[in-house]
């Protein structure tokens, strides 16, 4: 059978994709842009205490806000919810450039937060519609290539406007970019709403925001601005608690939760967010203490720090590029975050066992397989749990999975800064006792704030620097361990063939194939809904004498005709696409392999006479959608789309065996 041809994206949607990617790049920048223009809005506004609140502010209101946003966009339409986010984030870049006091400018970056956690979300979405799951990691390299460049040019940038003008135009900056991305959006990207009056979980809406606005200070200031169990940490704690429980009894009742329950049931997601969340923990953890190893450990100085970070950037991103491309040829991703979990695992280990005056060569390669993990783990989870869901819940899947990943971020930079912290004291009490250290560091050191290590006499410098880097060992040997667990994970994740389609797999869920080639397209629907209407009655008149003749029923021949498109024997996604128990797909394998038609031990597909079967109603069906092919035409005259191609895999689908169901 031809293999489908690759998606190439061109006109309105290469347009689109190149908007979503600058919709990254100015959420990414704006994240890390203020890294370096701290000090300056401190001495601008007059205010260090709250300092820090300029970041949690808008890491709060990203976390709160990601479910709802997914959930809308499934309920309202992606268009119209993109385009409000991007403008109320225009709209608080600009307040957040005017404010005149720091509580002024923490409400704005919370409101700028809003629209940024639409903007983290609803383009995953958006690209879904563009094109299928084995496909879309090749253009989600584009998108994580806008992400990584924002991260390394952020912080130079702001450095720049600080130098050179003002902190405020790092807020203005964000003005062109947008602008240009909304005519974009209104011009190229299609309106598509649901039908039906929506119905809105608004009190669930209030609840999880909360909920998720209460974890996300629970590990933020957990063991930093509050001691784990002093009265506002506790009183936090039970407020989770107490809201956990109102949510379940509000989300059970509302006919459309957030987070459904269909969605919660999946084995792919359930596994997909455990893994996201516990990868982003090392992740999260490894990238914010790497730069400060190398300056207390090292004495680099901060930019230089954060310069060594660049070749697990580019390693990430080379990983990240060539996996999405391996994903769309073969359609098998499970691999990936296995060996990726494997490199990060062993990237950690060479870092532990690295001297703290190794060679930088040494660092460098430590820091490379580092990256290649990072970048075989960080796309997939989302394309896997994206292709395990009904098309209809994208963006709440999507919503899920970074709503957690951020979850796991914050929880990362909370657990290995209270690791550092802990074990910095431990290091560092002999020197205290002895009185290598003044009152002020071991206040400091207390706190876990670095010292100025240039300043410090031999003795409490020689202490200081030998702790630093025990404590750091031991923060990435907790990396390590959590990293043990993103294996197991990874293993358990279910090894589902990703398919051609846009389509979620199942008839209890999206019922009409929509292929990638040309994805997006009207012209493509238009063909597709013809075709379930007229095309599939010969090839399942041609089905019922294949039947006949081998004494089979037609629901077998669908389940040959899947395992054919898979190329192996896949229980547990035979038993998600044709909607019935594992024990009835046990026994129509059974019955394919005593009439011949499928390898006795099911893993090498179907035999000789299997595949000759697949293949009749192959050429049957390709017959009928000979009149879809392109044909020549004048100029101006639109070229209907060759869905020959993907016949296997509409047959696959099952549609020519459900009785014209819809």
């Amino acid at each position: 059978m031809p293999p489908p041809e690759r998606v190439r994206l061109g006109g309105r949607d290469a347009l689109v994709l190149s908007a979503l990617v600058l919709i990254t790049f100015i959420g990414s920048l704006d994240s890390t842009i203020l890294a370096t223009a701290l000090p300056s809005i401190s001495a601008d506004l007059g205010d260090l205490q709250h300092l820090s609140w300029v970041v949690t502010a808008y890491l709060l209101a990203v976390t709160s806000s990601a479910l709802i946003w997914g959930k809308l966009g499934d309920l309202l339409g992606r268009k119209a919810l993109l385009q409000a986010a991007l403008a109320l984030f225009l709209l608080a870049s600009v307040l957040c450039a005017q404010s005149r006091n720091l509580p002024e400018l923490i409400c704005f970056r919370a409101l700028q937060g809003v629209g940024g956690g639409g903007m983290w979300v609803i383009p995953q979405a958006v690209l879904t519609g563009l094109v299928g799951p084995r496909d879309r990691g090749r253009y989600q390299v584009y998108v994580a290539a806008a992400g990584a460049c924002a991260s390394v040019l952020g912080p130079l940038t702001g450095g720049l406007l600080v130098e050179h003008g003002s902190w405020r135009w790092a807020f203005y900056l964000n003005l062109p970019v947008g602008v240009l991305v909304m005519g974009v959006l209104a011009a190229c990207l299609r309106g598509e709403r649901p039908p039906g009056r929506p119905l809105i979980d608004y009190w669930g809406s209030l609840l999880i925001a909360s909920c998720a606005a209460a974890v996300t200070l629970l590990v933020t200031w957990g063991g930093v601005v509050f001691a784990w169990f002093s009265p506002p940490m506790l009183l936090l704690f039970v407020s989770v608690l107490v809201l956990l429980v109102l949510i379940w009894r509000v989300e059970r009742g509302h006919p459309e939760p957030l987070l459904p329950p269909r969605v919660v049931r999946e084995r792919v997601f359930r596994i997909v967010v455990a893994l996201s969340f516990c990868f982003w923990v090392v992740q999260s953890g490894t990238v914010n203490y790497l730069p400060l190893f190398f300056q207390v450990v090292r004495g680099t100085s901060p930019t230089v720090s954060g310069l060594m970070l660049l070749p697990m950037s580019l390693s990430g991103l080379l990983a990240y590029t060539v996996s999405g491309r391996l994903v769309a040829r073969t359609g098998h991703y499970r691999r990936f975050p296995i060996i990726g979990s494997l490199l990060i695992i062993l990237g950690l280990s060479l870092a532990i066992s690295l001297p703290g005056d190794g060679s930088s060569l040494a660092y460098c390669a430590a820091l490379v397989v580092l990256g290649l993990g990072f970048g075989l783990v960080s796309q997939i989870a989302l394309i896997a749990a994206q292709s395990a869901c009904a098309y209809q819940d994208v963006g709440v899947v999507t919503s899920g999975v970074i709503f957690f990943r951020n979850l796991g971020s914050a929880f990362g930079a909370a657990l290995f800064g209270a690791v550092l912290n802990r074990r910095l004291v431990d290091h560092m009490a002999r020197g205290v006792d002895a009185g290598q250290f003044t009152a002020a560091e071991a206040e400091r050191i207390h706190r876990g704030q670095p010292l100025p290590v240039g300043s410090l006499g031999p003795a409490a410098r020689h202490t200081y620097v030998t702790g630093y880097e025990a404590a750091v060992d031991e923060v990435f040997l907790t990396g390590v361990a959590v990293a043990l667990f993103v294996l197991a994970l990874a293993c358990a994740l279910p090894a589902v063939p990703l398919r051609q389609t846009m389509t979620a797999p199942g008839a209890r869920k999206d019922t009409t194939v929509i292929p990638s080639l040309p994805t997006g397209e009207d012209p493509v629907r238009k063909a597709l809904e013809d075709l379930t209407r007229d095309a599939l009655a010969p090839v399942r008149r041609r089905a019922e004498e294949q039947a006949r003749r081998h004494g089979i029923s037609l629901e077998d021949i669908w389940l040959l005709c899947l395992v054919a498109h898979g190329g192996t024997v896949d229980t547990t996604f035979a038993t998600e696409v044709m909607d019935v128990p594992r024990r009835t797909v046990r026994a129509r394998l059974g019955s394919l392999r005593a009439g011949g038609l499928l390898a006795p031990d099911g893993a090498a597909g179907p035999t000789a006479r299997g595949a000759q079967l697949v293949a009749e109603l192959s050429d049957t069906l390709r017959e009928q959608l000979v009149p879809a092919a392109p044909r020549g035409g004048g100029a101006g005259v639109a070229a209907s789309p060759d869905l020959r191609t993907f016949a296997v895999e509409i047959l696959a689908e099952g549609t020519a065996f459900r009785d014209g169901r819809r």
